[in-house]
C-alpha cells in the first residue's frame, strides 16, 4: 500500500480526530513524517474512551502503527500514555515491542498532557514552532480511537458510523458506550438509563474544554467522547454558561496585571511569547494599540489552566483569548511574528497542573469512580439519526442522497471533494432519507 492508497482510503472512511475538532485524518498523511505519536493522554478527568480501547485493542492499534510507518516512512511510532495508566496494557504486547518501531513512553499525570504541543514535547523532546503544525518538526500526533478507526477501514473497509462515548459525572455509574453517530443526545442518555436529569447540565466533552450540551437538538458526531452530567449548580457549568462580555466586563473590574493567568499558561511555559495577561488587559480596557495583544491568542489551545488554575478572579481569561482566536480565524488574520523557541521556561517544572490537582480545584473529586465499566454490547436502535454534514475541520459534506432515497449503514450519504479540506459522511442505520437541510441529512427507519 502506498500513501496515496492509505490516503483514499481513510478519506472514504470518513475517518477525522476522534476528539477535538475533528481534522481530516488523511490530510495528516505525509512521507515528511518522521515521528508518529498516539494521543493516550486521556488528559481531561472522567474521560475513559481512550483507556478502554488501549485495553482492549492493543495488538490492533499496534498492527497499524505498523503500516503507517511503512506507508509514510516513519522511523517510529509511540504511544504516549501517563505512567498511572500502563496497567491497561496487554503485557505480553508491551514485551513483544521491545526493539522495534512501536515505543510506549510514559508521560507525566498532568493537564494538558493531550494538548499536541505539550504532547510532542513530553514524547520526543521536540517543540512545535508557534503557529505551526506537528509536522514542521517531523512529528503527526493521532488519537488512538482515530488509529483504531483506520485499523478498521483498512481491515474490515468500516467507515466511521458509531462512537465511543463514556457518560459519568453526577451519576451512580459511569460508563463506556458505543453508539451510532447522528443520535440524538437526548435519545442515547435515555435509551442508556440516565433519564433523571432534572437540575441537571450536560456537557459535550471534558469539564475544561467541554461545550454545554442543547438536548433539544445536539446530536453524537464524530468527536463526541463524553457526555459528562452535573448539577447546573456546579461551577464547571457555570463557567461555560458566562458570556464572553460577563468575562471582558469581570476583567475591567477586577483584574490587577498579576500575571498569573500567563505564568501558569502551558504554552507559555514551553517558551511561546503568549502571555494572556495583556490580552485581558487590552480587551477589558479597550487598548488596541499593542496588535500583539490580540493576535498572540492564535496561540492559545483553550485548556482553561489560566481559568481554573491561575486567576483568583474568576475573569476567565481563556474564554477571553478564545473568543479573539475565533474572531482572527473568522477575518482571516495571522501572526506574523512567530518564533522557533529553543528551550522550554526553566519555571515549568514547578508550574505543572496534576490531575489531582486540577480535579479538585474544579470540584469533581466525589464524581471520580473507582471502576468505569466498558458497555460496548450496548444496543441503541433509534428510530432516526441525524447526520451533520460539518463533524470536522474544513468544508462541510454535501449531500448525495435525496429525500425518498433507501439508504443502508455504512452508506455514504455526503461527501467533500477530495482536494478539499473535509471528509465522508455515512448513514449509522438501515433507513429511509426523510428529510435534508443545511445542517443535517435525517434518515428514518
Amino acid at each position: 500500500m502506498n500513501l496515496e492508497e492509505l490516503q483514499k482510503i481513510v478519506y472514504d472512511a470518513g475517518i477525522v480526530g476522534a476528539g477535538g475538532a475533528g481534522f481530516p485524518t488523511h490530510k495528516k498523511f505525509s512521507d515528511k513524517v518522521e515521528q508518529i505519536i498516539v494521543n493516550a493522554a486521556e488528559c481531561e478527568p472522567l474521560m475513559m474512551v481512550d483507556h478502554h480501547i488501549l485495553e482492549c485493542h492493543l495488538q490492533e492499534l499496534v498492527d497499524t502503527l505498523n503500516l503507517l510507518c511503512d506507508v509514510m516512512g516513519a522511523g517510529e511510532a509511540i504511544i504516549g500514555i501517563k505512567g498511572k495508566n500502563m496497567h491497561l496494557l496487554d503485557t505480553k504486547v508491551v514485551a513483544s515491542l521491545e526493539g522495534t518501531r512501536v515505543k510506549i513512553k510514559e508521560i507525566p499525570d498532568i493537564y494538558p498532557a493531550g494538548d499536541e504541543v505539550v504532547l510532542t514535547y513530553e514524547t520526543t523532546g521536540k517543540i512545535i514552532p508557534e503557529g505551526a503544525i506537528p509536522v514542521m518538526v517531523g512529528v503527526m500526533v493521532i488519537n488512538v480511537e482515530t488509529v483504531f478507526n483506520i485499523y478498521k477501514a483498512v481491515n474490515n473497509s468500516t467507515p466511521v458510523v458509531e462512537k465511543y462515548i463514556t457518560i459519568g459525572g453526577d451519576v451512580k455509574e459511569d460508563i463506556t458506550i458505543l453508539a451510532p453517530v447522528g443520535m440524538k443526545l437526548s435519545d442515547l442518555l435515555a435509551s442508556a438509563g440516565y433519564t433523571d436529569l432534572k437540575g441537571k447540565s450536560v456537557v459535550n466533552g471534558g469539564p475544561m474544554m467541554g461545550k454545554l450540551v442543547n438536548l433539544e437538538t445536539d446530536v453524537v458526531t464524530k468527536t463526541t467522547k463524553g457526555l459528562l452530567i452535573f448539577p447546573t449548580t456546579h461551577g464547571i457549568i457555570q463557567r461555560m454558561k458566562m458570556p464572553v462580555n460577563t468575562a471582558i466586563k469581570r476583567g475591567s473590574a477586577a483584574c490587577c496585571n498579576c500575571t498569573m493567568c500567563s505564568d501558569m499558561c502551558p504554552r507559555h511555559l514551553l517558551g511561546y511569547n503568549f502571555e494572556v495577561h495583556k490580552t485581558v488587559r487590552a480587551a477589558t480596557h479597550g487598548d488596541v494599540r499593542d496588535v500583539n495583544s490580540f493576535t498572540q491568542n492564535a496561540l492559545c489551545c483553550g485548556c482553561g489552566v489560566c481559568s481554573v488554575i491561575a486567576c483568583q478572579q474568576g475573569i476567565l481569561p481563556s474564554k477571553i483569548a478564545m473568543e479573539i482566536k475565533g474572531s482572527l480565524a473568522r477575518h482571516g488574520l495571522k501572526r506574523q511574528n512567530n518564533i522557533q523557541p529553543d528551550h522550554v521556561r526553566p519555571e515549568r517544572a514547578s508550574r505543572l497542573v496534576s490531575s489531582n490537582k486540577l480535579i479538585d480545584r474544579l470540584g469533581i473529586r466525589r464524581y471520580v469512580k473507582s471502576h468505569v465499566d466498558a458497555k460496548m454490547d450496548m444496543k441503541f436502535t433509534p428510530s432516526a439519526v441525524y447526520i451533520e454534514l460539518k463533524q470536522h475541520v474544513g468544508a462541510p459534506a454535501a449531500p448525495v442522497v435525496n429525500v425518498g432515497d433507501k439508504v443502508s449503514k455504512g452508506q455514504l450519504v455526503a461527501a467533500t471533494p477530495v482536494d478539499a479540506l473535509g471528509t465522508c459522511m455515512h448513514s449509522s442505520i438501515d433507513g429511509t432519507v426523510t428529510e435534508v437541510n443545511g445542517r443535517f441529512i435525517v434518515i428514518s427507519r
